[in-house]
């Protein structure tokens, strides 16, 4: 099963760090739904990070991806004071 939960429709252009917006064309705009080459905070290693829900705060979106066989749930958010970019963040467990 996938962790894909929105389809991916249009890509903005990349960001300075990298990352790639891909966004799904809805009746109410363009809906997050993966970002691509995304940062992960503390490891950087950029990964495909899926979008999971509508946005909980103007700054984060809840996000998953897949690392080490794994599913890793945490948030997206766009930094725009370092790199200018997406960064995703794992939640502590």
């Amino acid at each position: 099963m996938s962790i894909a939960k929105y389809r991916s429709d249009v890509k903005d252009a990349p960001c300075a760090n990298g990352s790639i917006m891909w966004r799904t064309k809805w009746m109410g705009g363009r809906t997050p739904a993966k970002v691509e080459n995304c940062p992960i905070d503390g490891d950087m290693t950029p990964r495909m990070v899926y979008v999971q829900g509508d946005a909980d705060s103007f700054f984060s979106i809840p996000a998953a991806c897949s690392y080490k066989g794994k599913r890793v749930n945490g948030w997206l958010e766009f930094n725009s004071d370092d790199d200018g970019g997406w960064l995703f963040h794992p939640n502590k467990d």
